[in-house]
């Protein structure tokens, strides 16, 4: 079964390296992006930035800072986006919830929980604290935008549980 989604992931990319398709098996972005941006960025070979050994998505270790992560956290953040959704941005979980939610992006945030309305966030948790802009959730398939959101829910849950890890179940 494991070659399906490997043979289904290779075919999607090669097409959409031609230009002619996204990936069929995400739900397609309200702003359409160039691919490249949703597969792991290539750490560049000059940088200055001393990588943590043994990461599993180094790619994805500048904007993770650059959206407000502290380099501490970096190996469970690594972790994190390792085991959600194998360092690909345009991941989307729409099976495995038992209450028909979905989980979105790079570190596979729920989209019931955190920008869907709820009756204590009419516009929804992210779009409240500015973080998401439009209705929906779209937006979290986004590398830059899902991992600032990642924070802003550890942020909340270091707040109010002292374990920021919480909503990752770590």
């Amino acid at each position: 079964m494991d070659w399906i989604v490997r043979l289904l992931a290779v075919a999607s990319a090669s097409l959409a390296t031609l230009g002619l398709t996204g990936n069929p098996l995400s739900t397609p972005d309200p702003k359409p992006r160039p691919m490249a941006h949703f597969r792991e960025p290539a750490v560049p070979a000059t940088t200055t930035t001393t990588l943590p050994a043994g990461l599993r998505c180094p790619g994805w270790y500048g904007l993770a800072l650059e959206a407000g992560w502290h380099a501490d956290s970096m190996p469970t953040l690594d972790y994190v986006i390792w085991r959600e959704s194998r360092c690909l941005a345009d991941a989307h979980n729409k099976t495995l919830n038992r209450d028909k939610s979905t989980d979105i992006g790079l570190t596979q945030i729920n989209d019931r929980s955190w920008c869907l309305p709820t009756r204590w966030y009419p516009d929804g948790y992210l779009q409240n604290l500015g973080i998401l802009e439009e209705a929906g959730c779209g937006e979290l398939f986004d590398p830059f935008t899902n991992l600032k959101a990642a924070k802003a829910l550890y942020d909340y849950s270091e707040k109010q549980t002292g374990h920021g890890w919480t909503p990752w179940n770590l």
